[in-house]
């Protein structure tokens, strides 16, 4: 047998037994598998910016009672003081004698910021959200006239910027520098029942940035009640 035609059946044969082990694959059921294309694993969202003592305060932008609009950006060059405040919390703003607004506390520190030669911006954080929106919206507003009070209340409800600074009472105080640094972040004073030889942290924080100095203490244990977040 010549070598070429040795070669057409073993090349004929070859293809037999291909199309023999196709079928046989076919009437059992499995199929060849192709290779699937390559998927790009999806891109993780970022996370949320935390507050972070001598970082910078992260931005936000809430609505105030009355419906006008805050950005925290909008202060840059200010020193900006938070006060986180529940209306009905008998150390933030409910008629008690432990309340910082009744006792004093807020007028003195009130006082004693408005020494300093830059500007400060003084503003209360309400992240209440354990009723409906309207009824912590009327409470602040009735606590408002109530208490006299000049600061406008942020309506944090739900608690986005409240759990983005990390605010666990109220009231819980932050200071924020005219570089948009966080200097300072904890109890309005180191006496909760008040008094005139209680150090107020919150004005030797806002002395501190308009000096231009390091804050000292920079973070000390807020206390007053929890803040309501939504369950």
């Amino acid at each position: 047998m010549k070598l070429s035609k040795m070669i057409m059946i073993a090349m004929a044969a070859g293809a037999l037994a291909m199309g023999s082990s196709s079928l046989a694959c076919d009437s059992c059921g499995c199929k060849a598998k192709k290779a699937s294309p390559t998927k790009e694993a999806p891109a993780k969202a970022a996370a949320p910016m935390k507050a972070t003592i001598g970082k910078k305060a992260p931005d936000f932008e809430l609505v105030d009672i009355d419906g006008k609009k805050h950005k925290l950006s909008d202060y840059a060059g200010k020193i900006v003081v938070l006060e986180w405040y529940n209306p009905d919390c008998p150390y933030s703003g409910k008629s008690s004698g432990q309340s910082v607004h009744k006792r004093g506390t807020v007028k003195r520190t009130h006082d004693g910021v408005s020494k300093a030669d830059s500007d400060v911006v003084y503003m209360l954080v309400n992240s209440t959200s354990n009723a409906p929106k309207d009824a912590i919206v009327k409470r602040s507003k009735e606590s408002r006239d109530e208490w006299k009070l000049k600061s406008p209340i942020l309506v944090d409800y739900g608690g986005a910027v409240g759990k983005m600074y990390g605010a666990r009472t109220t009231p819980h105080m932050y200071v924020i520098n005219g570089d948009g640094v966080l200097i300072y972040e904890g109890a309005f004073t180191d006496n909760r029942r008040g008094g005139d030889d209680e150090t107020n942290y919150v004005v030797g924080a806002v002395m501190a940035a308009d000096k231009g100095e390091k804050c000292e203490p920079a973070s000390t244990r807020p206390w007053g009640c929890g803040v309501k977040y939504p369950r």
